[in-house]
C-alpha cells in the first residue's frame, strides 16, 4: 500500500492522463464491431449509424477547434476531469440507449470532451512527466491513442461475440476503467495544475488560416492527405463492419471485426515507431499508395469472399494511416507559417475531421438507395483513382522540394 502511494505520489497525474486519453479513444471505436448487432436490434438502415460515426467525429472537430485552448485560461485539471465527467456520462447513456436518438446524443457527448481533451492531455502529460521528458510523453501520448483506438474494436468484439447483453456489456467494462481513472485525478490534482503564472483570456472562437502564397500549395498537399486519412479510416471504421456479416466469410461475429481492427492497429503503430525517417512527401506518398491498395484489396475482398483478403486490406490501411497521418501532419508543421502556426494546424484538423464525417455520410446515403456493398464499391473505387493522383503529387513536390 505503501508502494502504491509513493508511485501515486510520482506518476499519478501522468498515469492518470495517459489512461484518461487511452479510455476516450478506445470508446472512440468501441461500437465498430457492435454496428451489425444494432442494425438487428433496432432495425436500421447502415446510414443511421453513419450518422452517429459522422456526429461523433463533427464533435470532435468542434470541440477541438473552439474549447482547445480553454485549459490555458483554467488549467489543465479542470479540463481533464470535465473530459473524464463527460466520458462516464455518454457511457452511461450509451449502454441505456433504447434507439439511434440517445446513442447519437451520447456520442455527441463524448466526441465533445474527446476534441477538449486532445490538446491538453499533450500539453498535460509533458508537464506532468516526472522527469518533465516532453519527449517521452509525446511519444507516450500517440502510442495510447493508436494502440486504444486498435483494442476498443477487440473488446467490443470479444463481449459481443458471446452474444451476452453485448450492446451493454462493453459500455460497463469502460465505465469501471473510467471510474477508476476519475479517482487517480482527482488523487493527483496538485500534478496537473499547470504552468503558473497569469492565465490567458477566455476564447473559444476557432481560429484557421491558410499559410502564406509560397507555403499554399505544399500546405494544402497536407491537408488533403488528412482528409483522406480520416475518409478512407472512417469509411473502415462505419460501415466496413456492417458488410461483413452479408459477404458470409468462414469466421463469422463481432469477434472478427475487432481483431481485424487489432491487425490494423499493430500495422500503424509498427509504421509510427520504425518509419519516421523517411523525407515528408515520400512519406505521404508510402501513406496515400497503402490506402489505395487497402481500399482495391477491400474491393477484391468483397468480390472474392477471401477473409485473408480482407484482413491484408486492414493491414494495408493500417500502414497507409501509420504513414498518412503521421507525414500529413510532419508536412502542415514544415510550412505552416510562425506568426499563425496555431491557426493554421487548425486549419489542418478542419480538412482531417471534414474527411471524418461528410464522405461518410455520403457513403451512407448512397448504401441507401442501391445497396451498401455496390456503395462500398463504388466508393473505394474512386477513392484509389485519386489516392493514385494524390500519391503522385507528393513525388512531384518532393521533387521540387
Amino acid at each position: 500500500m505503501h508502494f502504491l502511494t509513493l508511485l501515486l505520489n510520482r506518476w499519478g497525474g501522468f498515469a492518470g492522463v495517459t489512461a484518461t486519453v487511452a479510455l476516450c479513444f478506445a470508446t472512440s471505436s468501441l461500437p465498430t464491431p457492435l454496428y451489425p448487432l444494432y442494425e438487428q436490434a433496432w432495425d436500421i438502415p447502415p446510414s443511421q449509424l453513419s450518422y452517429v460515426f459522422s456526429a461523433y467525429m463533427a464533435c470532435v472537430l468542434a470541440s477541438l477547434l473552439c474549447f482547445g485552448r480553454v485549459s490555458d485560461t483554467f488549467g489543465r485539471f479542470p479540463v481533464v476531469v470535465t473530459a473524464l465527467v463527460t466520458l462516464i456520462v455518454g457511457l452511461v447513456m450509451s449502454m441505456l440507449a433504447p434507439g439511434v436518438p440517445m446513442l447519437l446524443a451520447a456520442r455527441v457527448l463524448i466526441g465533445i470532451g474527446n476534441g477538449m481533451l486532445m490538446t491538453t492531455a499533450a500539453l498535460a502529460m509533458g508537464e506532468s512527466h516526472p522527469d518533465r521528458d516532453k519527449r517521452k510523453a509525446a511519444v507516450v501520448n500517440s502510442t495510447a491513442v493508436t494502440v486504444s483506438f486498435g483494442l476498443g474494436p477487440v473488446l467490443g468484439g470479444v463481449i459481443g461475440q458471446f452474444n451476452v447483453y453485448p450492446l451493454v456489456l462493453p459500455y460497463v467494462f469502460v465505465l469501471v476503467l473510467a471510474v477508476l481513472t476519475l479517482f487517480v485525478v482527482l488523487r493527483s490534482r496538485h500534478q496537473l495544475a499547470g504552468p503558473v503564472g497569469a492565465r490567458a483570456p477566455l476564447s473559444v472562437l476557432p481560429k484557421v488560416a491558410l499559410p502564406g502564397a509560397g507555403r499554399r500549395v505544399p500546405f494544402l498537399q497536407g491537408c488533403i492527405g488528412g482528409f483522406f486519412t480520416f475518409a478512407v479510416g472512417c469509411m473502415f471504421a462505419s460501415l466496413v463492419p456492417s458488410l461483413l456479416p452479408a459477404l458470409e466469410l468462414d469466421w463469422q461475429g463481432p469477434l472478427v471485426v475487432g481483431v481485424a481492427f487489432l491487425f490494423m492497429s499493430v500495422a500503424s503503430l509498427a509504421v509510427q515507431m520504425t518509419q519516421t525517417r523517411h523525407a515528408p512527401f515520400v512519406g505521404q506518398a508510402l501513406g496515400m499508395f497503402a490506402f489505395a491498395l487497402s481500399v482495391l484489396a477491400l474491393i477484391a475482398g468483397m468480390i472474392s469472399h477471401n477473409v485473408w483478403v480482407l484482413i491484408f486490406s486492414m493491414v494495408t490501411f493500417g500502414v497507409g494511416q501509420g504513414f498518412g497521418f503521421m507525414y500529413s501532419a510532419m508536412i502542415v508543421g514544415q510550412y505552416a507559417d510562425e506568426h499563425r502556426r496555431s491557426a493554421n494546424i487548425s486549419t489542418f484538423f478542419l480538412f482531417t475531421y471534414t474527411g471524418a464525417s461528410v464522405p461518410v455520410v455520403a457513403l451512407g446515403l448512397l448504401a441507401d438507395r442501391i445497396g451498401l456493398a455496390s456503395a462500398i464499391f463504388s466508393y473505394s473505387a474512386i477513392t484509389a483513382v485519386l489516392l493514385a493522383l494524390l500519391t503522385v503529387s507528393a513525388l512531384v513536390l518532393h521533387q521540387r522540394a
